[in-house]
């Protein structure tokens, strides 16, 4: 399935250009269709609960599915918070205070409603809180899709429930309540995760989609284009949708790469997306996520108030140093360090190329 590896890298890039547009803003309304790039976490989310359970045994305790799953994602989080407060330019343009410190460590960050601890340090990080709830739910959650005959009901019903409470919510609560309550609360974002979880379950079960990959590609690319296009008609460039409505449009298109991506190479026609550069990027993905923010904090007093042309070029130099470092940061410290925490407790690796050990770029 080196399909699905190889988009983890777009994921990931659709959230890098985001924060790119909001870091660099000479170049907003070039990168305008990226306003949306936010919803990448959304893919990850899906693919997340997706791959976990394709690759997940019955016969794994719970509590060596939990130490793998801490050794994949905590020693990068904490590596990326570490330089985050102690790089002296990373520290000049963070707000976090070291009260947020047990919060962020312990990967509960996102629990806590109207608090600065959200986005501290290393703030792309929130979405490895959701993540953490997410895995601490899955051997439950797996349990309990296994023993159901109609996981397709279940997952149109999850759908429905998170359209129904977030368009509620967004219609009725102030704009910053329901920001977290639908943007960032692990609660409301696990429907997302237990989707990935019931595509993952049917097609175990022998569905496979009638449609091929091109044709999900473009139902996201359509369902990009409309929220932009909306969002330029009705907002301007002063804003666009709420992340909600953003999320809910594209879940559907995102569903249908991951099912049309998995039967293409379940049937042995990977295509391009198999190729052994995008797989490689794949694998750094979690990487990417995790640290291209930092990098546009220590470039952004770099950039300024320059013309578009420098701007464009520095942006172009992040992008490729946040890959390369990336790439630095999955060789040299998170594949170590996961095959180090999981000796402990005797458990391999597998192949870093397989996508069943899914990396979150959260996320």
């Amino acid at each position: 399935m080196n399909s699905l590896t190889g988009l983890r890298f777009f994921a990931a890039m659709a959230v890098v250009l985001y924060h790119l547009r909001i870091y660099v803003p000479q170049l907003s309304d070039g990168l305008a269709v990226f306003g949306y790039g936010f919803t990448g976490v959304t893919f990850f989310f899906i693919l997340s609960g997706f791959v976990l359970a394709w690759s997940y045994r019955s016969d794994v305790r719970s509590g060596r599915f939990y130490w793998n799953r801490f050794a994949r994602i905590w020693p990068l989080h904490m590596l990326t918070m570490i330089a985050s407060i102690w790089i002296p330019l990373l520290s000049a343009t963070s707000s976090a205070t070291f009260s947020a410190v047990p919060f962020v460590v312990t990967l509960t960050q996102a629990w806590i409603p109207g608090s600065p601890f959200l986005t501290s340090f290393n703030g792309v990080s929130w979405s490895l809180s959701c993540e953490a709830f997410f895995y601490l739910l899955f051997p439950l959650l797996f349990r309990k899709l296994g023993s159901h005959r109609s996981v397709a009901w279940i997952a149109g019903g999850v759908l429905v429930a998170l359209a129904l409470v977030g368009l509620s919510l967004s219609s009725f609560a102030s704009f910053s309540v329901a920001d977290y309550l639908l943007g960032t609360m692990p609660l409301y974002r696990l429907g997302e995760f237990v989707l990935g979880m019931c595509l993952a379950t049917v097609m175990n079960r022998g569905w496979r989609p009638r449609f091929r990959l091109v044709h999900a590609i473009g139902l996201s690319a359509i369902s990009l284009v409309g929220l932009t296009t909306v969002s330029l008609i009705f907002m301007g460039t002063s804003g666009g949708l709420p992340v909600i409505y953003a999320n809910l449009a594209m879940i559907p298109g995102f569903l249908a790469v991951i099912s049309a991506s998995a039967s293409r190479d379940l049937s042995g026609s990977s295509g391009r997306l198999a190729s052994s550069a995008l797989v490689r990027l794949g694998q750094w993905s979690f990487a990417l996520y995790l640290v291209h923010e930092l990098v546009l904090r220590v470039v952004r007093p770099l950039i300024g108030e320059q013309p578009v042309g420098d701007a464009l070029m520095a942006a172009v130099i992040v992008i490729f140093a946040s890959i390369a470092l990336s790439g630095l940061l999955h060789e040299f410290v998170e594949k170590p360090a996961e095959k180090w925490l999981r000796s402990l407790r005797g458990s391999k690796m597998k192949p870093s190329a397989t996508p069943r050990e899914v990396h979150h770029p959260g996320k």
